[in-house]
């Protein structure tokens, strides 16, 4: 059994100078958000290494939580850092291209220099691309590149969404809003036909889709209110997309309301290390070992033959062509 952790965070050393976030007492703070809990752990990959041994994880596919809607020298800098890394231990690494914001030619350009010449896995986005909702036509020439290379875009919650009037208060913009959104630009991507538009696109969701099972059934009800325009049933098109398995912190109870409602063939495991596990952005640090009791409650579940192995590692591994 291979597991691969499609949701571990990794920010170059680099890129943490320019914001001086290096300290675990620092908070990065946009716009209409708390915070961003950036510490050391972050950029540690020695430490890392440790976690995932002796948590059981084989792969860890990166992302950086400083680099959604950044500028291109900061993209550079982070998809230069995650090459380095898959490059010198691909037994133990695969990047996610990070792309400017803006979805100009330079955009462009430096997804393809990531893709191409640095050979990343993949793309990462935000829920809201500078704002956008994933449906929009400013990001087909993404979709479009993303189709042609065959790489799956994996979507973070936007760093904070945007459009939501009521969660400045209590930090909800993170704890609450993050979920709606994730939900609303899964729904956003079904109903709006971009799936028909463009055949071969693949999203990744995190956080379980931001618990969308829990209303797939009003979902596939109201099919008929998102308008004539649709080729296929709702299930369909929920069936094209994967969702990750992070954002939950380990917890049983998301995970058995995801099952009711999405396939095992489109689920991969994910743990939003070291944001959660660490203790950093949660009450408890739950470490390697909630990191291996995660895994062993996937391993546990009433499913069919090989379907945990899919949904911990087999799965992914197909997405983001990685030798196993």
């Amino acid at each position: 059994m291979t597991v691969i952790d499609c949701h571990h965070h990794y920010v170059p050393p680099a890129l943490v100078a320019r914001y001086d976030a290096g300290r675990s007492d620092t908070q990065v703070a946009p716009a209409g958000m708390t915070k961003i809990n950036s510490h050391p752990g972050l950029s540690d990959t020695a430490e890392r290494l440790r976690v995932m041994d002796a948590a059981g994880v084989d792969v860890a596919v990166l992302s950086s939580i400083l680099s959604w809607d950044a500028s291109t020298a900061e993209c550079r800098v982070t998809n230069d850092a995650f090459a380095e890394l898959q490059a010198s231990r691909p037994d133990r690494f695969a990047g996610l291209a990070h792309v400017p914001r803006g979805m100009t030619a330079e955009s462009l350009k430096e997804v393809d220099r990531a893709l191409g010449d640095l050979g990343l896995r993949g793309l990462s986005l935000p829920s809201q691309p500078d704002g956008l909702p994933l449906d929009a036509p400013e990001l087909w020439p993404l979709y479009a590149k993303a189709c042609e290379r065959d790489v799956p875009i994996f979507v973070h919650p936007a760093m904070p969404p945007r459009g939501y009037a009521l969660i400045g208060d209590y930090d909800l913009s993170r704890i609450v809003g993050r979920e709606l959104d994730l939900v609303l630009q899964t729904t956003r991507i079904i109903a709006s036909g971009l799936l028909d538009r463009f055949p071969a696109l693949t999203f990744v969701m995190s956080h379980m889709g931001g618990g969308i099972a829990a209303i797939t059934e009003r979902l596939r009800g109201k099919q008929h209110r998102f308008g004539p325009h649709l080729e296929r049933s709702f299930d369909d098109y929920l069936g094209r997309i994967y969702f990750d398995l992070a954002g939950f912190e380990g917890g049983e109870g998301a995970l058995a309301c995801a099952l009711t409602a999405l396939d095992p063939a489109n689920l991969v495991f994910g743990t939003d290390y070291p944001q959660d596990f660490s203790g950093v952005g949660s009450v408890e640090a739950k470490g390697a070992a909630g990191i291996a009791a995660y895994v062993r409650a996937i391993t546990a579940l009433d499913l069919p033959d090989g379907a945990a192995d899919a949904m911990l590692g087999g799965n992914a591994a197909r997405l983001l062509k990685l030798e196993r």
